[in-house]
């Protein structure tokens, strides 16, 4: 439906009782702004299929992995998986803070793997970048201590961001009207395969890439496969 002209609306706003006019003037004030906030929300998060998005939290995965204190031995290299994030866009829709439900599941959130780990970052829309929500996941590293591998808060973001047998991961992030407390909130999630099980060290300290396999490279401080991994 076309939207009347700015010319017929002041017309219709001027022909009206004052008060009436003003308040008239005020609810659509608040109409405008709620449209932008609509179409802010449908440009402003990326699809989780646009490249630049994709590369971009894939490279910082890998940036954090390969720099991981202390240094890793065994830590692999991490590539983008479409099924892994489209599982993550399909949880993200529910707009719920709790974590999928059906990620041990076989064939239910990936065709190959079972075992799919998680994590999710829920905030204020326009406060969202990938940078942000995957740094604030490392950041839980202050609570960790390797050496006797105990943390003293929430440590299972981190722990899963650094798990020395995930290779892949796909994201998505969802605007949500409202979770929790948050209002015009966004969520954004992560899957990987092979997820963490969280019950030990991540992974083992060490000179990098002195623990790949005979078959590994290393690239970025990580070890990585000439060719593609066998799903395990």
């Amino acid at each position: 439906m076309e939207a009347p002209s700015s010319f017929a609306l002041d017309w219709y706003v001027r022909s009206l009782p004052k008060k009436r006019a003003s308040d008239l003037k005020l609810w659509l004030c608040e109409l405008c702004l709620l449209l932008l906030a609509s179409g802010l929300s449908a440009t402003f998060l990326p699809h989780e299929e646009d490249v630049r998005f994709i590369n971009e939290y894939v490279n910082l995965h890998n940036e954090l992995r390969g720099n991981a204190m202390p240094r890793g031995a065994n830590l692999r290299f991490m590539t983008w998986d479409v099924a892994l994030s489209r599982t993550a866009r399909a949880w993200g829709k529910k707009c719920v803070s709790t974590h999928n439900i059906y990620l041990e599941e076989l064939q239910m959130v990936h065709p190959t793997f079972n075992g799919i780990g998680e994590n999710m970052w829920i905030g204020p829309e326009n406060q969202f970048t990938a940078s942000l929500a995957i740094r604030s996941w490392y950041a839980e590293r202050k609570m960790y201590n390797f050496e006797n591998g105990s943390c003293s808060g929430n440590c299972s973001n981190y722990l899963q961001l650094v798990w020395d047998k995930s290779y892949k991961v796909g994201c998505a992030v969802t605007p949500c009207s409202k979770i929790g407390r948050i209002r015009y909130a966004a969520i954004f999630i992560c899957n990987y395969a092979p997820g963490g099980t969280l019950t030990r060290r991540p992974y083992k300290a060490g000179l990098v890439c002195t623990q790949c396999s005979s078959e590994d490279r290393c690239t970025d401080f990580l070890c990585s496969k000439t060719k593609e991994m066998a799903l395990t």
